[in-house]
């Protein structure tokens, strides 16, 4: 499905990281030099953040909001497959915990590493609505709780994150989606067993149906390719089915590890914070993986907004 929208502005984006921290060093002392240097050449193994025995998806997603004007929010909506419990839906704590009034629609959405984009389509359609002022998104994983700790292909790989992003109407901008579905089992959280994934399903997915969803979006001209941080190899082989170079697809992979739904926040916000982005760039944003499912988003992002990244010194 394709859908464009007109009037929508990205009005504030924030991620919150955890204290804890594993790195190279960390994974070559549980698993091995040997296997940790297959990893680094392979997919770029860098280091991945640790939530606190305790620390939930929403209360890094919570810390993400912070210093955010929340005071016209009329929607909310809470994106991760790991959420605090079963019920009640997180989405409601967070609108009792963040004072929002009960006017407000609180919604929690089941999704993963196309979860961000997949928010932003829903809010655009929310927002389409003359009673809806903004729409706030927050969500996050905490995948370090569910995977198996004898796994070095994923315990390696997934890091814990939280995000924020404030979402309004405004201007003249258009918003353009694209998303599908496979349904898949390729990844999984089966109930009862650690998280599991089929690697090499998950990269030919990747690799023979997001490049043509991305390609279909590519007009008009696109100045940055803002792909979800699977693993590096995975980046960039698809910029470069796309056409783009390191400079206009970057990646940080091996900062951060995969954050799931946070990928694509942390990515933002991590160009504007510490690499200096800054102006407006006409962008798009990818995200893939569990369902299989793949969702893109041509907008254009504004650098100088209030992008934050609170990161707590391990």
């Amino acid at each position: 499905m394709t859908q464009t929208f007109r009037g929508l502005r990205l009005k504030a984006l924030g991620v919150a990281l955890p204290r804890g921290r594993l790195t190279v060093e960390d994974f070559a002392a549980r698993y091995g030099a040997e296997k940790v240097a297959r990893l680094q050449k392979a997919i770029g193994l860098g280091a991945i953040h640790v939530a606190a025995p305790g620390e939930t998806a929403s209360a890094l997603a919570q810390r993400a909001a912070e210093g955010m004007d929340l005071g016209a929010v009329d929607a909310l909506l809470f994106v991760s497959q790991t959420p605090d419990a079963v019920a009640p839906a997180t989405a409601a704590l967070l609108q009792r915990r963040l004072g929002l009034g009960g006017h407000v629609l609180a919604l929690d959405i089941n999704h993963g590493c196309a979860g961000f984009v997949a928010a932003l389509q829903l809010a655009a359609h929310l927002l389409l609505h003359p009673a809806v002022r903004e729409v706030l998104i927050l969500g996050g994983d905490t995948l370090s709780r569910h995977v198996d700790p004898a796994d070095h292909a994923t315990a390696t790989l997934f890091s814990d994150a939280g995000f924020a992003a404030l979402v309004g109407k405004g201007g003249d901008d258009e918003w353009a989606f694209a998303n599908a579905t496979e349904g898949s089992e390729a990844i999984a959280i089966p109930h009862g067993a650690p998280f599991r994934m089929d690697g090499t399903a998950v990269f030919n997915f990747t690799i023979s149906k997001v490049p043509e969803q991305i390609q279909s979006l590519l007009t008009p001209a696109v100045d940055a390719l803002l792909l979800h941080q699977a693993n590096a190899f995975i980046v960039r082989q698809v910029a470069r089915l796309c056409g783009f170079g390191p400079d206009r697809a970057p990646c940080d992979f091996t900062e951060h590890g995969n954050a799931s739904s946070a990928s694509l926040p942390l990515l933002l916000c991590d160009l504007a914070t510490r690499h200096g982005w800054r102006g407006r760039r006409q962008a798009i944003l990818a995200g893939y993986g569990v369902g299989l499912a793949w969702h893109s988003l041509r907008m254009p992002v504004d650098f100088d907004l209030p992008f934050t990244l609170r990161q707590e010194t391990p």
